[in-house]
């Protein structure tokens, strides 16, 4: 799951229309617009992106983590 969602270089290859792109592309991408514009840089909303990036992921780890130790502690019984 983690790496789905995290996935950067096959949108990048993919994805044509930047408005498909997902979160990840577009943080990259307002670094390097901020970067090779000259513009001042706006790390407050790529700080910020980067927590809407991260939430749910955390929020699916500590909903779903009785299931991932059971599972991890199902394995190793021996019978």
């Amino acid at each position: 799951m983690v790496a789905t969602w995290n996935n950067y270089f096959l949108p990048l290859i993919m994805l044509k229309d930047p408005t498909w792109y997902p979160l990840t592309l577009g943080l990259n991408a307002w670094n390097a617009q901020a970067a090779t514009a000259g513009g001042e840089a706006i790390f407050d909303l790529v700080i910020t992106g980067s927590l809407l990036t991260i939430l749910p992921l955390v929020v699916a780890f500590l909903l779903l983590q009785r299931y991932w130790q059971s599972g991890l502690a199902a394995g190793s019984v021996k019978e």
